[in-house]
């Protein structure tokens, strides 16, 4: 099973529908997003789980980090747009999908969580 969770920085209040289907169904950007910086944001993510082997980084030439976890136990996708994260989690359990939140919370963008359409601001 996966869970997907989004983070922006808006400069001001956004419809978060409209934003996550212009970002990621439209591919288009958005007017009041702030640009991401992707490299603080992977920096972020495998500072986040020190145990876990990088599998894929911005750095071998794309927009993605993989992380696997210890003994082939969950993963995560994290893909990079020019004015957001978007990170798939597999085979995670809730307190896991927290630590993958908090790191992209405490870069000051919010979890929009499309499972439910909310944005938590």
């Amino acid at each position: 099973m996966s869970q997907q969770f989004v983070f922006w920085r808006a400069e001001r209040a956004l419809d978060s529908a409209a934003v996550y289907s212009s970002l990621l169904e439209d591919g288009v950007t958005v007017d009041g997003l702030e640009p991401l910086d992707a490299g603080r944001a992977e920096r972020a993510i495998i500072a986040a789980f020190p145990t876990w082997t990088v599998e894929l980084a911005r750095a071998d030439g794309g927009n993605q980090t993989m992380l696997a976890g210890p003994g082939e136990r969950g993963a995560i996708d994290v893909g990079y747009l020019p004015q957001a994260v978007v990170a798939t989690c597999y085979g995670m359990d809730p307190e896991e999908w927290n630590v993958v939140i908090r790191a992209f919370t405490d870069l000051g963008m919010p979890l929009y969580d499309p499972q439910i359409g909310h944005r938590f601001d």
